[in-house]
């Protein structure tokens, strides 16, 4: 079997000096795993100051983008998409740190290839999350379990969890056909602003996107830097791995994200339209 071919994949605005610092942080925890390309868009003031930095690291195998349109993420990632021709994608969130060495990523690529995994989850590594997914799994490799979510399996992990779940994560090795998949199909109703990534993941109840091969890794691959998500002493910060001027509420703020009267009146209006919609179908 051929080795698989992997392009390292990032849509993200950099807009200050500390998400500068982490997402070179970020870069040089796994700038060295054999990747054929790394396909960047770079978004915000630092745009330009970032491309410049993964150029110096990078060389050819960037392939740098500046764009923000008014369509929004996904329309914005359509236009990457030509770059993008290798078997798997890694989806590359800047505020996650690798925490193996890098050249286990070409056994877990060959891994997936083999049992025709069309999506490992590469961060969030919590024993509370990797639980839930027991009582369905399929099979397994040296290093990844495998599961298939599909109608059946959902409604078991819904009741185990007690509500919906995630069945696509950002934070992602996907397939191709898989990642394509879902770039080129916009959401129906949309739960996040569209100059975002969020509604790039998918929750168990979006059923467009069941009926694929999930995997989880045996052990931690990558760590958030500053979100705990629903684990005490998660996150990298504080495990004390790693020392930040910012929390996470005073890195939003100091992005104008929770501060910001025009975002909040945006999302106020984007969430009475999803209701609206709703509310529409239903009668």
């Amino acid at each position: 079997m051929n080795k698989p071919t992997l392009t390292i994949f990032a849509n993200f605005r950099i807009n200050n000096e500390e998400r500068y610092q982490r997402m070179k942080d970020s870069f040089e925890s796994f700038k060295d795993i054999n990747a054929t390309k790394w396909v960047v868009n770079v978004r915000g003031l630092y745009k330009l100051k970032t491309i410049l930095f993964l150029r110096e690291h990078l060389g050819e195998k960037l392939y740098s983008y500046t764009l923000e349109s008014r369509k929004g993420w996904f329309y914005d990632t359509r236009n990457m998409l030509p770059q993008i021709d290798t078997d798997f994608v890694f989806f590359w969130i800047e505020d996650h740190i690798n925490m193996v060495d890098v050249d286990i990523y070409e056994e877990i690529l060959s891994e997936m290839k083999e049992n025709k995994c069309d999506q490992l989850t590469y961060s969030w590594y919590m024993d509370s999350y990797s639980k839930i997914f027991e009582p369905i799994k399929e099979s397994e490799s040296e290093r990844l379990n495998f599961f298939y979510i599909n109608k059946k399996n959902i409604k078991i992990v819904e009741d185990i969890n007690k509500g919906f779940f995630y069945t696509v994560a950002a934070q992602g090795i996907f397939s191709v056909s898989f990642f394509l998949k879902i770039i080129n199909c916009n959401p129906k109703v949309r739960r996040h602003l569209k100059d975002t990534p969020f509604d790039f993941e998918k929750r168990s109840t979006d059923l467009d996107f069941i009926n694929f091969k999930y995997s989880l890794p045996k052990f931690e691959l990558f760590a958030c830097i500053d979100d705990n998500l629903f684990e005490d002493n998660y996150c990298l910060i504080d495990r004390g791995l790693y020392i930040s001027k910012f929390n996470r509420i005073e890195m939003l703020k100091s992005e104008r994200i929770m501060n910001s009267k025009i975002y909040e009146l945006k999302f106020f209006l984007h969430r009475a339209k999803n209701f609206l919609l709703k509310f529409i179908n239903i009668t």
